[in-house]
């Protein structure tokens, strides 16, 4: 077989391997959204089902040898760049018994389910041995996929690849460093934030019609995108054509329906904008959770906490809720970027953010090293929020339970949070010195600039580069937290004064 053909081959194979995928995406999108809650059987076993095949899609004799005559592409061209994407899950694939890759899909839509009843009876006992068996099954992922060394960089692969434990733990700790002395500064500063203009009777069918008119406006196309409602805000490209979103909102205050939708928003552009031409093929991908998290960093903060954003936005948000507090944008602005340290990760600030995924890091360390068992997870959750943030979770619904990853096996995960605003920080201050004055274009409504620049050096590569590489080539500089700590700083300053 030539090349030509053989490139051919591996698109047509790919491509339904790619169907698989998104028949698995709908799936567990439909579990989080409309499924009746007798369906859970049926739907692990669908599930257990899909996986399985794309399993067996996966090591086909076929594919590999398609792939090493692919392999012969000059390097640095797409072609090279689609053998790459694909070895990412074929190798994987390779080594995962079908058996254990049935278990995990079966575990995971069973986790979810039970997780949502633990989380909303405040009790862990309702979810602990589906955990447990997740746990277990990872643990023999993780074993299956390294040759020796470390089991936790075998989840982290899964999501960010190339990085590892080793190269994390630097980082964290330079931001844990930095923020624990900024977050007790303020708490000691007294200095404290007016937030009553954000409270209130916000009703949810306005909070939704409002939150609908931001994400079309930054560029959210909603003729191949939705919202719905879930327990856990999250957003699934089926395909470019197909992008799904869901939030959830707070009655008596609009901020978490506002940076809920935007977030997830930001991950819907990315969907949108990947390469339409490489569609069902391997670098029609996110290269990395890292990067993808911060295209939904960029949007809930860097833009949608701006000044210029709310200059824009504060006549739609008066017209939306006319009955909300008075308040003007100046009155506004520093109630977007409080400090407080709070329990629930998806609802903090942006300075104490980077500490709840400290927790869920040093967490999932201990329990891939065998140092912490799932029975220990609630009392050990408990006294790191106490040590990392000086407050105690009152219950298993707003400690151990808060996040809905776990319940599906997706050990790993929470680090690309904080790679996400790492890269979030340096993508738009590239931005701003190519863009020029991005806050004045905000105030006009003007956010297709920032939106193509992020086409075009990122969204449109899909999986062309790696993440380093990429951030490299966006950026001219290689990974670093100096620009979102100068933003914190910056930030926090401004709000509660030089006393920080």
């Amino acid at each position: 077989m030539n090349i030509e053909n053989a490139e051919r081959r591996l698109y047509a194979l790919w491509g339904e391997i790619r169907d698989l995928h998104s028949v698995k995406d709908l799936l567990d999108w439909d579990q989080e959204t409309y499924m009746p809650a007798g369906g859970v059987e049926a739907r692990a076993r669908m599930a257990s089902t899909v996986a399985a095949i794309k399993h067996q899609r996966l090591i086909s004799p076929e594919l590999r040898d398609v792939l090493a005559v692919c392999a012969e592409a000059p390097q640095g061209s797409v072609l090279a760049a689609q053998v790459r994407c694909a070895h990412l899950e074929v190798d994987r694939a390779v080594r995962m018994p079908e058996s254990l890759v049935r278990a995990l899909a079966e575990a995971s839509a069973k986790g979810g389910a039970s997780w949502q009843k633990a989380r909303a009876a405040s009790d862990f006992a309702l979810f602990e041995n589906d955990l447990r068996h997740l746990v277990e099954l990872r643990r023999q992922e993780a074993a299956a996929m390294r040759d020796s060394g470390n089991a936790y960089d075998a989840m982290l692969h899964r999501f960010e690849p190339g990085a590892t434990e080793a190269s994390l733990v630097p980082l964290f700790r330079e931001l844990r460093d930095a923020l624990t002395p900024l977050v007790r500064s303020v708490a000691e500063s007294g200095a404290t934030v007016d937030e009553s203009p954000a409270s209130g009777d916000f009703p949810e069918d306005l909070q939704e019609r409002f939150s609908r008119q931001l994400a079309a406006a930054i560029g959210f196309d909603f003729d191949v995108g939705r919202i719905d409602r879930s327990t856990h805000p999250f957003c699934v490209g089926i395909n470019p054509t197909d992008v799904r979103m869901t939030w959830r909102c707070q009655a008596n205050d609009f901020r978490s329906a506002v940076f809920g939708i935007l977030h997830e928003s930001g991950h819907g552009l990315y969907e949108q904008g990947l390469p339409a031409e490489w569609i069902r093929t391997p670098i029609c991908d996110a290269i990395s959770l890292g990067i993808h998290e911060s295209q939904s960093r960029l949007w809930e903060n860097h833009v949608g906490r701006s000044r210029g954003f709310w200059r824009w936005a504060f006549p739609r948000y008066r017209e939306a809720f006319p009955d909300a507090p008075e308040t003007d944008v100046e009155s506004l602005w520093p109630l977007l970027h409080t400090v407080r340290p709070s329990l629930i990760r998806v609802e903090a600030d942006e300075a104490t953010y980077n500490l709840h995924v400290i927790v869920r890091f040093e967490i999932e360390r201990k329990i891939f090293t065998g140092d912490l068992e799932v029975e220990e997870l609630p009392a050990a959750w408990d006294d790191l929020y106490e040590e990392l943030l000086g407050i105690r979770p009152g219950n298993a619904a707003e400690g151990v339970l808060q996040d809905v990853h776990w319940s599906q096996g997706m050990f790993g995960y929470f680090p690309t949070y904080t790679l996400g605003n790492v890269i979030a920080a340096q993508l738009y201050e590239a931005a701003a010195r190519d863009l020029g004055d991005l806050e004045g274009l905000f105030a006009e409504g003007e956010f297709a600039p920032l939106l193509d620049w992020m086409r075009e050096r990122i969204h449109r590569h899909g999986g062309r580069y790696t993440a380093a590489e990429l951030v490299e080539r966006a950026t001219g500089k290689p990974l670093s937290a100096d620009d979102l700590l100068a933003y914190l700083r910056r930030t926090t300053e401004e709000v509660y004064g030089a006393r920080v």
